[in-house]
């Protein structure tokens, strides 16, 4: 009979893959929330300032902190899944730029353009999957 040694071969089991819907709502989550915060910041900003200089620059700036917030938002997705970075991070971007582009069209009542509607799309979608593989690294 064979002796029972001990020692046990390296079988890593690898990492369950959960669900990846509710890690893209809780980003999206996390993302409308940053924006939220910035944009209100930011007309309080813009309100107790006599400076024109904000006003002048306030299409860049919401610009940038849309940006921010989807690669904030992504970041946190991934971070929590560890693993389909890029596939979470442009999910988050696009139904991010979805609502966003939803809520902007019924408040001002006019349509868009399908070259705004596309830019858009890609900026969302390549700060999604930039934040994505930003998150899974954290």
């Amino acid at each position: 009979m064979a002796k029972v040694t001990g020692r046990r071969g390296y079988s890593a089991q690898p990492k369950k893959v959960s669900g990846v819907v509710i890690p893209i709502f809780q980003g999206l989550l996390a993302s409308f929330v940053v924006s939220i915060i910035s944009i209100v910041f930011l007309s309080f900003l813009t309100l107790s300032s006599e400076s024109t200089l904000l006003e002048n620059y306030l299409q860049y700036v919401i610009v940038a902190v849309t940006m921010g917030s989807i690669f904030i938002g992504s970041a946190f997705a991934t971070k929590r899944v560890e693993s389909r970075a890029l596939i979470i991070g442009m999910a988050v971007g696009c139904i991010y730029v979805l609502f966003s582009v939803g809520i902007g069209m019924e408040l001002a009542n006019e349509s868009i353009s399908w070259l705004v509607l596309a830019n858009k799309f890609i900026a969302g979608l390549a700060a999604g999957a930039l934040g994505g593989i930003v998150g899974v690294n954290l």
